[in-house]
């Protein structure tokens, strides 16, 4: 291409450059150029179309594989169908004639209260609406669009199902909604179980709300100090609980200022990563472990994040694997529930952690009575590189962990009684070391191959035969099989329209998930 450039450009030249070419001559050169002109434009009209064309016959085939994908999964499902029937219905019968599914609680007693449990699409859910429901309490659920289908609804303990507008999207009519049916039901309490982007509408609602509606969340400001990685870090660290060496950053001088500071001071040999300061599925996750000898691309990286004080990000402190999950619930600022358990990115399977849950038991005691805590929490663990187990970060909001704490009988206590404090240790809601939870189409297809057994934990068919699902209870088995033959099926069926590319389907918080999502 270059090399036909510079010959068109010479014998243009070649042709201007005699003085005496008449008018005729130079209307031939002119008409000349133009040709050449029209050529590549032409030329490069071409390229554009073809370009353009197998484009789209790229996207036309990424959308029919996608739809493949969703076809298939739906086969996949309904093709276990017999078999989840069959599970279903022993779960019933076994609950029917034998019992001990669950022990039965006794906050109802004190006070029934009229409860709308929300998140419905979510495991959790389901669980929570379990949960408060076996104790006698009047339950109602809700979740958003596009969940209408969501399995919570199907649960024995729901008297209504509700769907309401995104509170991301439309606020001002999530809010209106909300308030209707607080007022339609004299609802008592709200126990939200949302995805990550919703959970700030829920820590702000009770701003709005009656003044005899409580709200199971942290408040507002509490929420905001859990949520940012630096604040967490500062409460951490003001009541002397360890944790990682953290800087707030929120802009390129903030980290300037930091790396500098630190290339005065011994070399201590700890490397630090960059990170949003709250979650932000769509950040930027390129990772380097900083400080490195290239300090022109360190430099470039670290502007590259894009920090404000309005998206902060936080410099911390590499810890080592294996990373660990803690779910703590707290009244009033006492230790009501508490699991923990081996973690991953994507955690589908649960059981109960033994080494050091002492240790991370303590620590979410005294991170409780530092605060004054009501609400729940998961707390994310990694080690130091002197072996120490530290909280690299806190979620503010209910984790899918709560699948192993049914059945015991102050779980209903913890979430409906404001005044639930328990009396020791023992009477703090945990799981049995014996419980394994698992959720069974999940294993199946990874089997499968839908897609990799990447940052998850995959199950021989032994070790699934030691543990349970995760949504199977003989008192409730509906929910169990409208998450796999209902809820998740619905939401292929929208895939298999829109032929849009997905990299997974999350049983545990029954979804979809795509690049970017939340």
């Amino acid at each position: 291409m270059a090399e036909g450039k510079v010959q068109t450009q010479s014998t243009l030249a070649e042709i201007d450059g005699d003085t005496t070419a008449s008018s005729e001559t130079s209307s031939d050169v002119d008409e000349q150029d133009s040709v050449l002109r029209n050529r590549k434009s032409s030329s490069a009209s071409k390229t554009a179309g073809t370009s353009s064309a197998q484009a789209q016959k790229v996207s036309s085939q990424n959308r029919w594989a996608a739809r493949m994908k969703s076809l298939m999964a739906i086969l996949c499902l309904w093709s276990f169908a017999p078999l989840l029937m069959i599970m279903a219905t022993y779960a019933w019968l076994k609950h029917r004639l034998v019992g001990g599914a669950f022990e039965k609680g006794k906050s109802a007693e004190k006070k029934k209260l009229s409860i709308l449990v929300t998140g419905g699409k979510m495991s959790k859910a389901s669980a929570v609406a379990r949960a408060v429901g076996r104790d006698g309490h009047k339950v109602f659920t809700a979740e958003i669009m596009p969940y209408q289908f969501c399995h919570t609804r199907f649960t024995t303990y729901a008297s209504q199902h509700y769907v309401l507008p995104r509170p991301t999207v439309k606020p001002a009519e999530w809010q209106a909604k909300i308030l209707e049916i607080v007022k339609e039901q004299n609802i008592d309490l709200i126990i939200p179980c949302t995805a990550p982007v919703e959970s700030s509408a829920y820590a702000h609602l009770r701003d709005v709300l009656p003044a005899h509606v409580r709200v199971f969340a942290f408040d507002g400001k509490t929420s905001d100090i859990l949520d940012h990685k630096y604040t967490f870090n500062q409460v951490l660290a003001n009541s002397k609980i360890p944790c990682p060496e953290t800087a707030n950053m929120e802009c390129y001088e903030d980290a300037a200022e930091f790396f500098k500071k630190r290339e005065s001071m011994p070399d201590d040999g700890k490397r630090f990563i960059v990170k949003p300061a709250v979650y932000d599925p769509k950040a930027r996750t390129e990772i380097l472990f900083l400080p490195i000898e290239d300090k022109k691309r360190q430099k470039e990286y670290l502007k590259s994040r894009n920090a404000t004080p309005q998206v902060p990000y936080v410099i911390q402190e590499v810890l080592t694997n294996p990373e660990y999950g803690s779910y703590a619930i707290y009244n009033q600022g006492h230790l009501t529930g508490f699991e923990f358990f081996v973690s991953a990115a994507s955690c589908l399977v649960y059981k109960q952690c033994q080494e050091q849950q002492d240790k991370v038991l303590q620590l979410c005691k005294d991170l409780g009575k530092a605060m004054n805590l009501t609400g729940q929490l998961t707390l994310d663990l990694m080690h130091k590189a002197n072996g120490e187990l530290v909280p690299i970060e806190c979620n503010p909001r209910i984790h899918s962990a709560v699948c192993t704490l049914e059945g015991h009988r102050n779980t209903g206590a913890m979430f409906t009684d404001p005044n639930h404090k328990p009396s020791s240790t023992s009477q703090i809601v945990s799981s049995d070391p014996d419980t394994f939870k698992f959720w069974l189409m999940d294993q199946v297809f990874l089997m499968f191959g839908f897609w990799k057994a990447k940052n998850c934990f995959k199950l021989s068919v032994s070790e699934m035969l030691q543990g349970t699902d995760a949504l199977l209870h003989g008192d409730d088995p509906m929910p169990f099989l409208a998450m796999y033959l209902v809820q998740i099926p619905s939401l292929l069926m929208l895939e298999l329209i829109s032929g849009t590319e997905w990299l997974k389907i999350d049983f545990c918080i029954g979804k979809i998930v795509k690049e970017g999502g939340d």
